[in-house]
């Protein structure tokens, strides 16, 4: 985003159950920048900042500064269109300026979010049809196990694994930071690059988002 002199970019992360978005601003302005602030709208998961946008030093004229802000999930909570989309407002002595930004959806997905196994599957029956989503993952080198693992990583669970007919089902679970539980079959088929992947969801609006982070973190 850049607007009036001001340039900034960033990207969101999750570490130990800490959300932060690390941004970076660059003043391509004439004139020094100071007194930064951060505002964000109400938004679909109450993101919000957990601290004040710290700048220490006024921000000359070319100059680059890197900031790791830290959020919360306790603002106002407005469903926004598309579900992760973010409103943020950047103030300094110069202006305000606006802009919005896609956050991915596993930064909200948390720690507790295996499904102890009879659970998972009581659930899976409980929730209708219709709210269950196919999607399917392309071009994927992993096999079953380093899947998993990559999953895990970012707190996508494995609460059960089996092996039908060849093909190695993932059952897997998550929580996001509202408490919206998704449950997910994976099926891999050894050798095929392509994966099957559905998920059951009370919120099945989220279902495509869990999709695009499934994507991301198996490719990355």
């Amino acid at each position: 985003m850049k607007a009036k002199g001001l340039e900034i970019s960033g990207t969101f992360t999750r570490q130990v159950g800490s959300i932060s978005m690390d941004l970076q601003l660059t003043n391509k302005a004439l004139q020094v920048m100071t007194d930064f602030a951060i505002q964000f709208n109400r938004n679909s998961f109450g993101l919000a900042p957990a601290a004040p946008l710290q700048v220490h030093a006024p921000l000359s004229p070319n100059q680059t500064v890197e900031i790791s802000l830290p959020l919360n999930t306790v603002g106002s909570v407005m469903k926004m269109e598309p579900l992760n989309n973010l409103q943020v407002a950047v103030k300094n002595n110069i202006d305000v300026f606006y802009f919005s930004t896609l956050y991915p959806l596993h930064i909200l997905f948390v720690e507790d979010g295996k499904m102890e196994r009879q659970m998972f599957l009581a659930t899976w029956k409980d929730i209708p049809n219709e709210n269950e989503a196919q999607f399917q993952i392309r071009d994927c080198p992993l096999n079953a196990e380093a899947a998993s693992s990559r999953l895990q990583s970012s707190n996508i669970f494995t609460v059960a694994k089996r092996n039908v007919e060849g093909q190695d089902m993932l059952y897997q679970s998550l929580k996001l930071t509202n408490g919206i539980w998704v449950l997910a079959e994976l099926r891999i088929q050894p050798g095929n690059p392509n994966f099957m992947l559905s998920l059951k969801c009370r919120a099945p609006e989220v279902s495509p988002h869990v999709c695009q982070a499934y994507e991301t973190i198996l490719k990355n």
